[in-house]
């Protein structure tokens, strides 16, 4: 075999395993094999770790998760994870696959923020029964995790109209933003939060991007409980600490006020009437300085929110703490006092608790949103669209049986008319397929339903360049070339028309992308590598394994 060819089949080797190890994360084989947790979150939270003990009395399973705190992913040198937030990821991700399955209903019951503990109780399941359910929900891997290493941890991304979810649009508060800060400062500043909170909270696969002017756009796949969510963007989370001037049961006793003082309420409870609080206007000390925000629960079992502040606000907090002893210390939150203990003694840990009689739930998106910091302004909710996870399902079941459909049909034809030939064009489309879903991985395009209809469409263009190219090698053989003769030459002849075609239509995908977006561009990006890919698999690939095949082989048929 000549060298030149010999380089041309490693560079398509090349090309065809980069396409499998892009894709292979994105089929339904992957989480079977390898869990659908991160690496990180099963050697740091590892399955071997959840203990199960039976309730006889409550008719329930009482499932503790711990952290592996000698896992290597803990020692990292750089991006290392923290111990709660594993923890946070992997018992959230147990709990909502539980309850995913009918008749299993599963909750919080305490946290141990010193052992690294979250334990969940599943009701009307058996330890046995449980310990096979979570065997088989996929979070965990089946296979060694060293092998998924190998490959990307990139998937394609579902747009909304396949997976359903939320579609927000909002406007940054002009009159909210702070002196000295830009439009574009706090628009961008206010994405990075939103996408800070949006992590904590385990959305996968958001979108959340700004627009022209002061506005930002936020797509959520899979969102089930859009209010949660849309209070849990919203939030400012601006957290203070005021020391207490006074307090009253009405707020006319506490008047006159001065101008470097205000009156905030506190947030009260379902037993416990408000209060309101004369606080200084500036506050002591504020949240810029928390190092993490976490649920835990105190003796009664109440939900409250654990702080912890950094090095600069540890220093700070125990030299206030220090000064005050004896003075109420009101905690505050966007103008809500959520309490005010008397300071005891000095704090020097730089450790503190919110309480406000909280639901699990509050108190989960009061904790995400102090980790992922406060917003630079206000946001003014524009638009709010929810796609149904029913209509998605719907739309990737009709969009891969017409895909399978079209494509199984495609191949059928070019077996029937074109024998040997036709298997190659058969290897080529299938060679274009995964090097346009390899494309969307690396590039991180999202696949909508217009989307399919683009891909669809790209194969259906491939097919008809590999008709072409076999058309002129059929009209070079009947004039009398050999085999060898007409290959070379019906490619040599079909090449200028495919390459026009294709940049033509490369013209216009340009101008949908350019001008459009949303639905538009998913259709234009997947028809768009379509045709780019095309031109590599029935030109240049589709012409190797021709020459290949009848190299030294005069006596095969050429098929056609």
């Amino acid at each position: 075999m000549k060298k030149n060819n010999l380089s041309k089949i490693l560079v398509v080797v090349v090309i065809f395993l980069i396409s499998v190890i892009c894709t292979l994360p994105s089929t339904p084989i992957w989480e079977s094999a390898f869990g659908s947790l991160s690496a990180d979150e099963q050697t740091g939270v590892p399955i071997a770790s959840f203990v199960y003990e039976d309730d006889v009395a409550s008719n329930s399973c009482l499932l503790t998760i711990s952290v592996n705190k000698m896992a290597e992913v803990f020692n990292r040198a750089k991006n290392a994870p923290s111990y709660e937030e594993l923890l946070d990821k992997v018992s959230d991700a147990v709990r909502v696959k539980l309850n995913n399955i009918e008749g299993v209903h599963a909750e919080y019951t305490k946290t141990d923020m010193v052992e690294k503990k979250a334990t969940l109780r599943i009701n009307g399941k058996k330890k046995d029964e449980l310990k096979t359910i979570i065997a088989n929900s996929k979070l965990y891997a089946k296979l060694p995790l060293e092998i998924a290493k190998l490959f990307p941890q990139k998937k394609i991304t579902l747009g909304l109209d396949l997976k359903g979810g939320l579609d927000l649009v909002y406007q940054v508060d002009l009159d909210s933003i702070q002196e000295g800060d830009s439009i574009a400062d706090a628009v961008n500043r206010s994405v990075e939060i939103i996408r800070n909170r949006i992590d904590v909270f385990g959305i996968a696969e958001p979108s959340i991007k700004a627009q022209e002017g002061n506005r930002i756009r936020v797509q959520l796949p899979g969102v089930k409980d859009p209010e949660r969510v849309k209070q849990l963007i919203q939030n400012t989370a601006m957290l203070q600490f005021h020391l207490v001037e006074d307090q009253a049961v009405n707020a006319s006793e506490l008047e006159p006020v001065m101008p470097d003082e205000k009156l905030l309420m506190s947030k009260g409870g379902a037993n416990q009437m408000p209060l309101w609080y004369k606080l200084k206007r500036k506050p002591d000390i504020t949240g810029s300085d928390l190092k993490f925000a976490k649920v835990a629960f105190e003796e009664m079992g109440q939900p409250i929110v654990h702080i912890e502040f950094n090095g600069n606000g540890r220093m700070l907090f125990g030299k206030l703490t220090g000064e005050n002893v004896g003075r109420q210390l009101a905690i505050v939150l966007d103008d809500k006092v959520y309490s005010a203990p008397t300071i005891q003694t000095r704090i020097t840990g730089g450790s503190a608790q919110i309480t406000g009689h909280f639901k699990l739930e509050e108190a989960q998106d009061l904790a995400t949103v102090l980790k992922a910091g406060a917003l630079p302004a206000s946001l003014i909710a524009l638009e709010s669209r929810v796609v149904g996870p029913t209509l998605g399902q719907q739309s990737i079941e009709a969009g891969f049986v017409a895909g399978g459909l079209g494509f199984i049909l495609v191949i059928i034809y070019m077996l029937v008319f074109y024998k040997t030939c036709g298997v190659i064009a058969d290897i080529a489309v299938i060679f274009n397929a995964l090097i346009v879903f390899a494309s969307l991985v690396i590039f991180g395009g999202t696949m909508t339903l217009p989307g399919i209809a683009g891909f669809i469409l790209s194969i259906g263009m491939a097919v008809d360049a590999n008709v072409i190219i076999f058309e002129r090698i059929r009209e070079e053989f009947r004039s009398g070339k050999t085999v060898r003769a007409a290959i070379a030459s019906g490619f040599d002849r079909a090449f200028t028309c495919i390459l026009d075609s294709n940049v033509t239509t490369l013209l216009v995908v340009a101008i949908l992308y350019s001008f459009n977006s949303g639905p538009i561009r998913g259709f234009a990006t997947t028809l768009g590598i379509g045709l780019v890919a095309n031109l590599y698999t029935a030109v240049f690939f589709s012409k190797l394994c021709l020459e290949y095949w009848f190299n030294g082989h005069p006596d095969r048929k050429l098929g056609l």
